[in-house]
């Protein structure tokens, strides 16, 4: 009997983590958080908005490689691993000297070399982060 009752608690209090970090509304194709520490840390780009004080974040799942497993590449600040001559931004692979729309929605991002991107310095907001219409 002492060993059922530890058990449910424990069952139960899984089940309050997981409720504790979803994301509270959705924003067009962004997850919405008003508490910073519930967001993903992973494979996850945000911006706060001051004016409601929520957190709008889009996540991403790592493109399939295409080159062989033995020349695949973590890459530093990016969850997701890259061939030779290749770049990630989002979890979209990308060529070197390509040029494409940077996850933030305000930006261009540029494969310069293998794994190094550059990119404009623009400001983003919850708009063009998660794809909604401009007010």
């Amino acid at each position: 009997m002492k060993i059922a009752v530890p058990a449910i608690v424990c069952f139960f209090i899984s089940l309050c983590f997981f409720e504790i970090i979803e994301a509270t509304e959705k924003f067009y194709d962004c997850n919405v958080y008003t508490n910073e520490e519930n967001i993903p840390t992973e494979s996850t780009y945000c911006v706060n908005d001051i004016l409601d004080n929520k957190f709008y974040c889009k996540s991403w799942e790592c493109e399939a490689l295409e080159c062989p497993l033995d020349q695949q590449l973590p890459q530093k600040g990016d969850d997701c691993s890259i061939c030779p001559d290749t770049c990630t931004n989002g979890g979209r692979l990308f060529n070197k000297g390509e040029r494409i729309p940077c996850i933030d929605g305000s930006n261009k991002c540029t494969c310069i070399s293998t794994g190094t991107v550059i990119s404009t310095r623009r400001g983003t907001n919850k708009f063009w982060l998660c794809g909604a219409p401009v007010p």
